[in-house]
């Protein structure tokens, strides 16, 4: 991250573009595995019949249709919507050591948040294929970006010691609920575009 810093781009390749790679490989795999719409079935699927015929009434077209759909529009909306919470982050990292340009603080950012887009990534197959509980996957996204930035981050930045555990921890705590904000936003967003589709 050290390249990034000093803004070297014959060592480093822009963190945005890698992140959207991740995010497409995230979406490609999610379809092939059921997807959003995969998940909206699962959980939807625990409720009792006479509760899906009024949802299947509200929405005014067969379920597995309007599962589809929102999966769709889930699928796109994605990466846009983890990656915009997540550059709120950036906010936090501008308090953090010398001055640095946005464009600096972004791709440092986003460094760490590929971290955990690779973990996420692998996981997808034993989370969704073979029942790998959500916390444990929880648990090992939130190592990557805690590794990522402790160990990556100048000591200009972060500082040694206590200080550089302090900020790991919490711009970790910060990444993971930006995530979970910007997951919610994106699956109600998903929910109404999914409803008012024609």
């Amino acid at each position: 991250m050290q390249a990034i810093v000093e803004r070297d781009r014959e060592r480093y390749t822009p963190m945005m573009r890698l992140f959207l790679g991740l995010m497409g490989a995230q979406v490609a795999l999610s379809v092939i595995w059921g997807g959003h719409a995969g998940i909206l079935e699962q959980s939807l699927s625990q409720l009792p019949e006479e509760q899906l015929q009024d949802l299947q009434t509200l929405v005014g077209r067969p379920l597995d249709e309007f599962y589809e759909i929102f999966g769709t529009i889930a699928g796109f909306l994605q990466p846009l919507f983890v990656g915009v919470f997540t550059a709120f982050s950036v906010l936090a990292l501008q308090m953090m050591g010398p001055k640095r340009s946005l464009s600096v603080n972004l791709n440092l950012m986003f460094a760490v948040l590929n971290a955990g887009s690779i973990i996420g990534v692998v996981l997808m197959l034993p989370q969704t294929q073979l029942g790998l509980p959500f916390a444990i996957s929880l648990s090992l996204v939130m190592l990557g970006y805690f590794q990522a930035f402790f160990r990556g981050m100048p000591v200009s930045i972060v500082g040694t010691g206590a200080k550089r555990w302090g900020y790991s921890l919490l711009m970790t705590v910060l990444l993971i609920v930006l995530i979970f904000v910007g997951g919610i936003v994106m699956n109600i967003t998903a929910l109404f575009g999914a409803y008012i589709w024609p």
